[in-house]
């Protein structure tokens, strides 16, 4: 699940700012822009697999 920070750098990412305007807009370093960035991205890509896993499994 994707943590309410993760979800703002998300939103703002895809408005196209840079991970320091986020920074700046968030009043975090970039450093911590760049890491919520990747867990969220991670984390997504997890439950993808996951997802993909339990359809070829035949789980609903």
């Amino acid at each position: 699940m994707l943590t309410q920070k993760e979800i703002e750098v998300l939103e703002l990412r895809a408005k196209e700012l840079t991970q320091i305007e986020v920074s700046k807009k968030l009043g975090i370093s970039q450093a911590a822009v760049s890491n919520f960035e990747k867990n969220a991205l991670r984390k997504i890509r997890e439950a993808r697999q996951t997802l993909e896993e339990a359809k070829r499994l035949g789980l609903k």
